[in-house]
Parts: C-alpha cells; structure tokens; sequence
C-alpha cells in the first residue's frame, strides 16, 4: 500500500496569536508557565525534586509530546532544564529561530487574533520577526472596552462602536471581526434588543467583564451585520479556552438559531476551535449552512494525542472543504511548530488508515491533506499565498 505524507505541503494557520519577541532567557519555570491553558500559574511552581521519568508537575500529554520533540530538534536530553538551556542558545537571536522553527514545518501563514495580548502588537512588526504572512482578525471586546472608559450615552457608544469595526474591516490584511462572548455571557444569543441593551450597559459600565447579556448579544448583532455588509468573516470562539470561558454556554449548537435568520443567510461565519470538546455539533453546523466553516485549534496542539481522534471526528460530518488548520498558539513559537508538526502526523495517520480500509487511493488523501492545511484558506477567503 502506498503511504501518504504531508512532507513538504506548505501550512496556514488561521487562527492563532502573536507573541513577543523575548530579548531574555527563559527560566525552566516561566518557559513552562507560558506552554499551560491555566490561568493558574501556581499550578507550576515547583520542578524541583521530580524523579527520573516522573512528568513535571500540573503537565499533561501535550507538553509531553513537545518536549520530546523540542529534544529531538535542539539534540538535546529530554529533562526540562536541558531543553530550556539549548532553546536559550537558539533563542538569542529571536527573530532567526522563530522564522526557523516556521520554515521548518512550512508554515507561510497565519490568521491572527492581536487582541490578545494587550497592548496589542503590531501587526508589520510581528510580520517581520516571523517571516510569515500575516491576516487579522478584529476583535470586538477590546473596543467596547476602550469605548466604555469613556462612560458615553448608550446611543453614541454604539454608534462610535459600530464606526470602528466598519473602519476596521476597510482596513488591508483584515478578513473579518471576531468575537470571544463564549467568554463573558455565552453563545445563546438573544434577539437584538436596544431597551435590553440600554439597561445591561449600565452593568458593563461597573464591570467591563460582567456579562451585561443583552448588550453583549446587542454588539454580537451588529458585528455580524457589519461583515454581512463588507463581505468579510465573522469569528466565533466556540467551546473551551481559558478558566473564564462560560462552559455551558460555550457549545457552537447554540449558535444554530442566530445563523439561521434570513438576515444572516449570507454572513461569512468562522466557528473558531471547532467548539471542542463538541466538535460535532460544528461539524453537523458546516455540514447543513453554506457559509460557516471551522477550524481545528487549540484542540490542536493542547489535546496532544487527542488530535488524531479528533481529526476523524471532525470528518466524519464536516465536509473536507469546510475544515481549516489552527493552532491557538500564543505564547512561543513552539506552540505554532509543535501545531503543525502534531498535526500532520495525526493527520497522515487518519489519512493512511482511510486508504488502507480502501476508502480512496493515496492521491486523494494526499489531496484532502492540502485542502485541510492550506486549500481551503485560500479558497474561503480568495487569498493566494
């Protein structure tokens, strides 16, 4: 049988976030804060002591998998400490191992999310470290944020609101808004109620953080409208992120209803992170509306070996020109090279097991694997790489 590999297929992550560039060494400690989901970093305090073969404290399958690989790239002792040391030595010359590590498993581009973190980094900066094409996406909250300092009438806030996402998505390299409301009030969202709104801006303006729903779901509206009308992409957090994600709210089969109004039957939706762990509930989403696609991120790389069942899951409903790659990468440009490298070997795993069970010859799976990593961008959102 023949085999199928992703050697050598060039990457697009989209949907990811910048990091900065790191003029200091890492301590084993701060390195392996930056590699956690947690918002807890207590949760990594202590490495001392930790017996041969005993994983770190608070690690899990993931971190495991990267330093494996990190030892294999850096020719190094698998243990934390010696890791670290040899990343350092690379690492001197920030911008030469980020583009490195980048060129190293082709990744040429990234959609990013520069909402996080705050202040924000500049987009053509990031761009020029990394060597890698960049996009963007708008995040919403940071302007509500910004505009709710101001303590403005709730009619001017929504009108200076509205204002900058329109300018924004004019703006070149922008290819769409994205929102993280799954993080403060949840994804069952309500119809768009300017009394509601009115009275729920109040709470926000105490709390910036509160859920403050119905004006949430207000701005959720218009954001949506706003890319209707630009004909660019609206992006969803949907599913897990960090301790502040409102978990029983956080599943995309929430979203369902909204999609489904008349006014939004042409709305470009991304559904970011595929709404791991309910996955099938997006798949089943892009499957039945022509415009809502997903990606694979932040299950991909943070789930580790988790990666190839959720491959095939996904797959299983989603059709193989709706799905796109991810990372979610944040902190290190580890986290962007351990993505790809993950995810293709999970990838190709699922890939052969199709071709083996006679599902369809290796051209064609070699085929999906280009689509999946980086056809598809290119064709939802008309870029050529």
């Amino acid at each position: 049988m023949q085999k199928v590999t992703l050697d050598g297929i060039k990457v697009v992550d989209v949907h990811a976030h910048p990091f900065r560039e790191q003029n200091e060494p890492e301590s084993p400690v701060d390195f392996l804060r930056k590699l956690s989901l947690s918002v807890i970093p207590e949760m990594f305090t202590n490495i001392e002591d930790v017996e041969k073969f005993q994983p770190y404290p608070g690690t899990n399958m993931w971190i495991q998998i990267l330093f494996r690989h990190m030892a294999k790239y850096l020719n190094c002792e698998q243990d934390l400490t010696s890791i670290v040391e040899a990343r350092n030595k690379k690492a001197k010359k920030f911008s030469n191992y980020t583009k490195e590590l980048f060129t190293d498993v082709n990744l040429e581009g990234l959609i990013m999310d520069f909402g996080y973190p705050q202040p924000p980094i500049d987009r053509n900066d990031f761009q020029q470290m990394s060597g890698a094409r960049i996009w963007e996406i708008h995040r919403i909250e940071p302007v509500m944020v910004e505009l709710g300092k101001q303590n403005l009438p709730f009619s001017e806030f929504i009108g200076k609101y509205r204002d900058n996402l329109r300018q924004a998505l004019q703006k070149e390299g922008v290819v769409g808004l994205k929102t993280i409301i799954a993080y403060r009030s949840g994804l069952e969202i309500g119809e768009k109620d300017e009394q509601a709104a009115e009275a729920a801006y109040k709470e926000f303006l105490l709390n910036d953080k509160a859920p403050a729903k119905a004006m949430r779901d207000y701005c959720f509206h218009i954001a949506m409208e706003e890319c209707t009308s630009a004909d660019k992409f609206m992006h969803i957090h949907t599913g897990i992120g960090d301790g502040e994600v409102v978990l029983s709210k956080a599943s995309p089969g929430f979203l369902l209803d909204t999609f489904r109004k008349s006014e939004y039957k042409d709305t470009k939706v991304h559904l970011v992170h595929g709404g791991y762990p309910w996955m099938e509930e997006a798949a089943f989403i892009v499957s039945i509306l022509p415009n809502v696609y997903m990606d694979i991120s932040l299950q991909n790389p943070f789930t580790g070996h988790g990666v190839e069942r959720i491959i095939s899951q996904v797959l299983e409903l989603a059709p193989f020109d709706k799905v796109m790659y991810g990372s979610d990468a944040f902190t290190v440009p580890e986290m962007n090279w351990l993505g790809v490298k993950l995810f293709k070997e999970c990838f190709e795993r699922v890939l052969n097991d199709w071709v083996e069970k006679d599902y369809m010859d290796a051209g064609q799976a070699r085929y999906i694997g280009e689509m999946i990593l980086y056809k598809n961008f290119e064709n939802i959102y008309k870029v050529k790489l």
